[in-house]
């Protein structure tokens, strides 16, 4: 028999097939921690949240928790790197009875398809946010007379079996926080909140980071020092991860064409107050030692009057030196370049930047005309002159990318690793997606091949970079893997990080 007072939110990790990121297994999903903590918050009458990290817990420990636990309700945050995990977990958990739900941007954009042909998943929550609706299928599922399609942006089968409710083609452009159909509105007016202002996300409480177990955040840490203490000047005592920030400064045919965030693709921006900033930063400081923390916002340099505010608010008796990880963008900083300066008063270190190509043709039909590869390299010597170490990611492969582009950005990707303008380097093929450019673009021309046998995403993703490529870019997504690699024996030879986390194993993890 199930526990329909206990939750088991779990993040899944990476597929065993696929390509590791620089900082996997260094920083934590607090994505399940947000949804665990708003539970604890909303539903505190006898409910008990478990929160696991797939992604340094192995699948057999899920196993057993599944077993022993006997959840009623299991949450499986899912993206296109980690979709076949996801389903063993949900096999797993359906064998002990539980329902499921998946959520997170793979299962937001294709909610329609995955429970058309996947019967161990029971219900997807499409939104952005997902606390709300994720309370709401709860207390359902724990009884309450709460119908299934008063709970925004879920997808579920009837009574009939028809796959119903939120479908992300149709309703993407409800899912803001502010909007009635993502019902926070009342909680917004109840917290005091004005939607109409900023400060929304100071709906969400401060994350329980005691939620996940002292050996995930032990483990953290090893991961990380043993990739990045050499870039801290202080020890490394904990790391983090928060997000009160959301949304980018591109909008509609600004948006990079290969992002599939679900909240940039509508257009979304919703931040928290620089006070509700600062009390993150000190609660994962006291939770969990943490003094390196990734602020999880893409992107968070579009937003120059929250950085200032948050370097004004910031607290006199913090108690310690918190070193930031955010996200930011090359033009954002090569016009703006106070903004540099602005993130080093409020700690930033190390900077995440979508470089994406060093070749102006393809960087521009990617991101858009007024970006350059000048300035993107404008933004690399200001960060670097700033003690500010960057993270630079690269996308092969676009509609304009030729042997000569191609090799234009691999030479000066190089060069920008050599000169030590990169901390990090990641580089990979293009890859499409259900809610990215390229994905339509498949779509649109009748080539978003599948595999038969899991009709809503093919276990091999390098098969729809491959597909795309081929058609419509001037390169091989062959000579894509071999830039990447040239790339990532660059970085070797330097000593610096290095991945590509959106294509497959095989293609660099050769004997």
């Amino acid at each position: 028999m199930v526990n329909r007072d206990l939750i088991y939110l779990v993040n899944a990790g990476n597929d065993p097939v696929q390509s590791a990121v620089s900082n996997d297994g260094s920083f934590p999903a607090s994505g399940v921690l947000a949804l665990g903590t708003w539970l604890q918050h909303r539903l505190p009458d006898g409910l008990e949240v478990i929160c696991r990290d797939g992604q340094i817990y192995g699948m057999d420990r899920i196993a057993r928790d599944m077993a022993s636990y006997r959840p009623g309700l299991v949450g499986i945050s899912t993206l296109c790197t980690s979709y076949q995990n996801a389903l063993k977990i949900a096999e797993m958990a359906k064998s002990y009875g539980a329902k499921v739900v998946f959520g997170n941007d793979q299962a937001s954009q294709n909610s329609i398809p995955v429970l058309q042909n996947q019967r161990n998943v029971d219900f997807v929550i499409g939104a952005e946010y997902g606390e709300l609706p994720l309370e709401l299928l709860l207390r359902h599922v724990r009884g309450e007379d709460i119908p299934l399609d008063k709970i925004p942006s879920l997808t579920y089968r009837d009574a009939s079996g028809n796959v119903v409710g939120f479908d992300w083609q149709r309703d993407k452009g409800k899912l803001s926080i502010v909007s009635p159909f993502s019902g926070y509105l009342q909680a917004l007016h109840e917290a005091g909140i004005d939607p109409k202002k900023n400060g929304a996300l100071d709906l969400f409480p401060i994350l329980n980071r005691n939620l996940f177990p002292q050996e995930h955040w032990q483990t953290y840490l090893a991961n990380y020092s043993e990739r990045f203490a050499r870039l801290h000047k202080e020890p490394v005592t904990g790391v983090a991860t928060m997000n009160r920030a959301r949304g980018c400064s591109r909008k509609g045919d600004l948006v990079c064409k290969h992002c599939d965030i679900g909240g940039v693709l509508t257009g979304e921006v919703a931040l928290s107050s620089p006070e509700m900033f600062w009390e993150e930063i000190r609660a994962a400081h006291n939770q969990v030692r943490a003094n390196s923390i990734y602020e999880a916002c893409d992107s968070f340099s579009s937003f120059p009057g929250l950085i200032k505010g948050i370097a004004e608010a910031k607290p006199a008796d913090l108690g310690f030196n918190p070193q930031l990880f955010v996200y930011a963008q090359a033009r954002d900083l090569a016009n703006h370049p106070e903004r540099v300066q602005m993130l080093k008063d409020i700690g930033v270190f190390r900077a995440n930047v979508g470089l994406e190509s060093m070749s102006d043709s393809t960087l521009r039909h990617m991101k858009g005309e007024k970006d350059s590869v000048e300035q993107n390299e404008r933004a690399l010597h200001l960060l670097k002159d700033a003690g500010i170490h960057t993270y630079g990611s690269f996308v092969l492969g676009s509609e304009k990318e030729t042997p000569t582009t191609l090799r234009e950005t691999t030479d000066r990707v190089k060069s920008l690793i050599e000169n030590g303008l990169l901390s990090d380097a990641e580089a990979q093929p293009v890859l499409p997606l259900a809610g990215n450019y390229q994905g339509r673009i498949l779509m649109a021309n009748g080539l978003w091949k599948v595999d038969k046998e899991h009709p809503d995403w093919p276990v091999n993703v390098d098969e729809l970079s491959r597909t795309y490529i081929h058609n419509f870019s001037g390169v091989s997504h062959d000579d894509c893997v071999v830039a990447a690699n040239e790339i990532r024996a660059a970085a070797r030879k330097k000593g610096i990080n290095f991945g590509s986390g959106a294509s497959r194993r095989e293609n660099y993890d050769k004997k």
